[in-house]
């Protein structure tokens, strides 16, 4: 590879464009984000735009200390250093300024599941929402939040739904249409492409004012883990459980709901606490 030049032409604005449309990895670990709104809401307003060679680590960091959640800082980093290794690996510029930034720690919320009685309560309290159906739709699914907002009607098949994923170009699943979910289905309108022509931000901020009415919190993430747990508290399989949500690793379905099991099983043992072999054709 030749080196960069010294007096590179390409500017990091339009630089994060060409990379996002032409070289963005698909193993970019996104988290579901929509990265392009992540760029033009923390990336382009919070650094001046330069030619490539023009940046120091400090300019990252001082970029990503204007973001404010933590959460989103890690996911901003991951853009600039990919984007930068990549304009080095085009031969835009010799290094990579990322690669001198510290990296961003975050704790994960690992998320829970709404009980029976919360479910109904969200429910009741959301009711005359605009976004009602959508909240039971993800209950209904087990959807990751971004997921039903790119849906359209050539998603709904006459047995199956198709869930275009969010985490790797592979991550389609079919879920199996069931009742419940068939009849909040047909009651969408059909004049309109997607089936919930909303943003994920406006949901979030339907959400909050929602939770704010209740005396527990949750997130629209906890809508998939409560789909999850109700699926087993009714018997279905742990296996199944992993396909539906679509959780690669079988290990990530078991160890989440792992308390479920155990609840499942102990009401099993009940049964067999009250068998009696003896009492078979008295």
């Amino acid at each position: 590879m030749s080196s960069a030049p010294s007096d590179c032409s390409v500017t990091l604005h339009a630089w994060l464009d060409e990379w996002f449309t032409v070289y963005r990895a698909p193993k970019l670990r996104d988290g579901g984000y929509d990265l392009s709104h992540v760029i033009a809401k923390h990336v382009k307003p919070n650094i001046r735009d330069r030619p490539l060679n023009q940046y120091k680590p400090s300019d990252i960091q001082s970029a990503l200390n204007a973001v404010s959640s933590e959460r989103m800082r890690q996911v901003v980093r991951q853009v600039y250093n990919q984007a930068f290794r990549e304009a080095v690996r085009c031969g835009h510029i010799d290094s990579n300024p990322v690669a001198a930034v510290a990296g961003v720690s975050h704790k994960y919320y690992s998320g829970r599941s709404l009980t029976a009685a919360e479910e109904a309560a969200f429910l009741a309290e959301a009711a005359n929402d605009e976004d009602y159906a959508l909240f039971r739709f993800y209950l209904l699914t087990g959807a990751r939040p971004s997921e039903p907002l790119s849906m359209t009607w050539d998603n709904v098949g006459e047995e199956y739904l198709r869930i275009p994923g969010t985490k790797t170009v592979r991550s389609d699943r079919l879920l199996p249409i069931s009742k419940k979910l068939r009849a909040l289905l047909d009651e969408l309108p059909k004049d309109r492409a997607r089936l919930f022509p909303t943003s994920y931000q406006m949901a979030m901020r339907h959400l909050s004012d929602i939770v704010a009415r209740l005396n527990f919190s949750f997130t629209l993430k906890d809508l998939r883990h409560t789909f999850g747990t109700r699926c087993l508290e009714a018997g279905v399989s742990m296996k199944t459980v992993q396909k539906w949500l679509g959780h690669s690793n079988y290990g990530t379905t078991a160890n989440f709901y792992s308390h479920v099991t155990t609840e499942f099983e102990r009401k099993e043992l009940e049964k067999l606490d009250g068998y009696n072999p003896s009492k078979i054709g008295t």
